[in-house]
């Protein structure tokens, strides 16, 4: 999913989104492929001109619009509906399935970039290689984090102790090193100093010149730490269950339907939001899983959404505005969406300065006037933006929607310029 669709846990109200949901940006573009539909844009809007310096937006809906909104979830939850008809009315004409209890998924842990993999002692850590030999870590006072960094075409691993690095030898081959727990849980260290505790196992995976840190982790425990990051637990029980299904899918077809290099997904926005099993920050220790979560987890185990045998690309954002949009697929369809503004109303408004349009595209100069010249058809105003002219003193250019909305920072491009 283009942005990620996370919302406040305290009030109904959504976070600002990151970069997600169209899986790290615009890489979905290209694991869509041809399954593009094409879609008869709307009419022009009249000219906007600016007389006082700005300009004034109304929109509705925040985020993209495709697939599932979580508002609308939880207004359908409220209504009556079950955590299944949800995922039919968002998803239409897709069927459930079951992956195997088993399943682990790989992902990459961006925040830790320095090209190590730090972790603290505990009993019965290891190191592995990709062949299966280990090397058991001892444990004591001396020993304050064990660390695995790059060295040539293979690895290296030493502690710190008195402020020192001391290198220990493990007769490990050059494949893949990873650290193990027979407590099946890792406490990483990131560059910051700050601890997070990820289930599973971690490895440091090359990456050209450097390495990234990756989590190796069951899938059922990786929807665990999602859901609660992706939606407030305390919402209605079905769309939180609603939200499992839609993430436990959305790694999956990633998994099945990218290349990326040693991961299968990102932990961000840019994929979905991911921060392991708990976080130590300062001294104060957070664990990032629920009750509630791990509830709706339960209650689907290892339930995906498909279409005509494949894994859906379950596509979800914070609020749709009234009105899904038309994504790549048939399942990602447009229609009116009665619950998303059920619960707390969509609409936005926003006054953008002349100025600040000129900034974020300078060669039209000063700007005097906006126009949309093209919408989706699908939604209030005739539906989404898909392109805005933008008239100046030097030039006039026309962008899309989607550009306008995120060098501005507006919540969707649904909106119509006043």
């Amino acid at each position: 999913m283009l942005t990620p669709i996370r919302v406040h846990l305290r009030r109904l109200s959504p976070r600002r989104p990151g970069a997600r949901r169209l899986v790290a940006g615009a890489t979905i573009v290209g694991l869509l492929g041809a399954a593009s539909l094409t879609v008869l844009p709307g009419s022009a809007d009249a000219r906007a001109t600016s007389s006082s310096g700005s300009f004034k937006l109304k929109g509705s809906g925040y985020g993209h619009g495709y697939g599932m909104s979580q508002y609308g979830a939880y207004g359908a939850a409220k209504a009556g509906l079950t955590w299944k008809q949800i995922l039919a009315f968002y998803y239409p004409g897709t069927t459930l399935d079951q992956m195997s209890a088993g399943t682990t998924i790989k992902v990459w842990v961006t925040a830790d970039n320095d090209d190590s993999l730090r972790v603290l002692p505990a009993k019965g850590l290891r190191v592995k290689d990709e062949s299966g030999n280990s090397f058991t870590l001892p444990t004591g006072s001396k020993f304050a984090s064990w660390r695995i960094s790059r060295s040539g075409s293979g690895y290296r691993l030493a502690y710190r102790s008195g402020g020192k690095n001391v290198t220990v030898k493990t007769g490990l081959e050059n494949s893949t090193w990873s650290f193990h727990s027979t407590g099946h849980l890792v406490k990483v260290v990131m560059p910051s100093g700050s601890v997070r505790e990820y289930r599973g196992s971690m490895f440091l995976v090359k990456s050209g010149s450097g390495a990234r840190t990756v989590n190796r982790v069951k899938l059922e425990d990786y929807v665990k730490a999602v859901v609660p990051a992706e939606m407030p637990t305390s919402w209605a029980e079905d769309a939180v269950r609603v939200q499992a299904v839609a993430a436990r899918s959305y790694a999956v077809r990633l998994r099945d339907f990218t290349d990326y290099s040693g991961y299968d997904i990102c932990d961000t926005t840019a994929c979905q939001v991911y921060r392991g099993y708990a976080s130590i920050t300062n001294g104060t220790r957070t664990v990032r899983e629920t009750a509630a979560g791990n509830a709706a987890v339960a209650a689907t185990a290892s339930t995906i959404v498909k279409y005509q045998g494949a894994v859906a690309l379950t596509m979800f954002a914070s609020s749709n505005g009234g009105h899904t949009a038309q994504g790549a697929y048939k399942y990602l369809a447009p229609r009116s969406d009665p619950y998303d503004n059920d619960i707390k109303s969509q609409a936005w408004t926003a006054t953008v300065k002349a100025s600040r349009i000129a900034k974020a595209w300078p060669s039209v100069g000063r700007v005097k006037s906006l126009r949309v010249t093209s919408r989706d058809g699908d939604g209030a105003w005739g539906g989404r933006v898909e392109k805005i002219r933008i008239s100046g003193s030097k030039k006039s250019i026309t962008v899309t929607g989607g550009t306008f909305k995120s060098r501005l920072g507006l919540r969707s491009n649904l909106f119509t310029v006043s």
